[in-house]
């Protein structure tokens, strides 16, 4: 008797044990986002997903491939007939995105990449990349254009053909330096990010007119024409940035390119500050809109003056020859052409 209470007590303990092991295998059900060997899986009730997925906890769309047991996409890849662009989370990317060092739209309700058509008037080509095109203007030359130009197409009020800009008080570095400066590292910094196409309006070798530069972004159709200057002033407190624009009665200008303009202007300078921490000169949106710019009333693309900085305020004229602040310039240029375009942040 004694044997057999034993026995039983003996089978009790086991099968407690039992139910000790299985009691967290259980409640061990694999749910939502798992990750395993650096790859992420989406499971429902421990079994896992497949396919094009909507997480009910962020609304957004993912892409789990069936041929790799279900892992997260991410990155640009083909699925099925079409490309789709997945971000670093795996989410499903939509509008304009820069993939591989091109400019590519994605559908909003697909999220599939566009091929041979037009979106927004730009051209996107058989690979889905659309080549924006983009002038850079480096104000001023070593050698000023003499004589005069009309200050708009038909005009017969003359201006100046050009100047020969201002000057560092501090550095003694001529405006025309410190504008090719930037514009070639400019330059540089948008190929950099997939604007292949971008040009500079003269190298700096001899006299060019306000008019011949303009003539440069028009030949090309310049989706952006960017003109590089540094500010001046009698009185060396004066400090900050400014961009300049026709204004909405422009009588060389027609609305439409008015408006692009105006964004170009305001995307530009408002990304510019934010970068290099420059005070707006002007208040409101920091754009001078006026028509008495040659330059500006000649294009015809959308079209912005950017004003540095002063070069005759001493700190400001040393500022801009630092290495550091001139990647800062840089940078916030290009941020505003992204802003202008739509381009999202990499």
């Amino acid at each position: 008797m004694k044997q057999k209470r034993l026995w039983y007590l003996g089978f009790l303990l086991l099968l407690g044990a039992l139910l000790f092991v299985q009691v967290p295998a259980l409640g061990a059900v694999k749910q939502g986002w798992v990750k395993s060997n650096n790859t992420w899986y989406y499971y429902v009730n421990g079994k896992k997903r497949t396919g094009r997925i909507t997480d009910p906890a962020t609304g957004k769309e993912y892409y789990l491939d069936k041929k790799q047991n279900g892992a997260m996409l991410t990155g640009w890849k083909r699925v099925g007939k079409y490309y789709y662009y997945f971000g670093a989370d795996g989410a499903i990317r939509h509008g304009w995105q820069r993939v591989n060092g091109r400019m590519r739209f994605f559908y909003a309700k697909s999220g599939a990449m566009a091929a041979n058509t037009k979106i927004n008037g730009r051209t996107i080509n058989a690979t889905g990349a659309w080549l924006a095109v983009i002038v850079v203007d480096p104000g001023h030359a070593p050698a000023v254009a003499s004589g005069t130009e009309p200050l708009g197409p038909g005009s017969l009020e003359m201006k100046a053909k050009d100047t020969s800009g201002t000057q560092g008080v501090a550095t003694g570095v001529e405006e025309y330096k410190l504008t090719m400066d930037i514009s070639r590292q400019l330059q540089a910094e948008l190929k950099r990010r997939g604007y292949a196409r971008t040009y500079l309006t003269h190298q700096g070798k001899g006299a060019i007119s306000c008019v011949q530069r303009t003539q440069v972004a028009n030949a090309k159709k310049a989706d952006a024409y960017l003109r590089i200057h540094a500010n001046g002033s009698d009185n060396q407190s004066m400090t900050g940035a400014l961009a300049i624009c026709v204004t909405g009665q422009n009588p060389w200008v027609s609305n439409s390119l008015y408006t692009k303009s105006k964004k170009l202007s305001q995307r530009v300078l408002s990304a510019y500050c934010s970068v290099t921490g420059a005070r707006m000169e002007r208040a409101g949106d920091g754009v001078w809109y006026t028509d008495t710019m040659t330059g500006n009333n000649w294009s015809q693309v959308p079209c912005t003056l950017i004003e540095l900085g002063y070069m005759t305020n001493p700190a400001e004229d040393r500022k801009m020859q630092t290495s550091s602040y001139q990647k800062r310039m840089v940078q916030g240029l290009a941020n505003g052409i992204d802003r202008y375009f739509g381009i999202a942040s990499s």
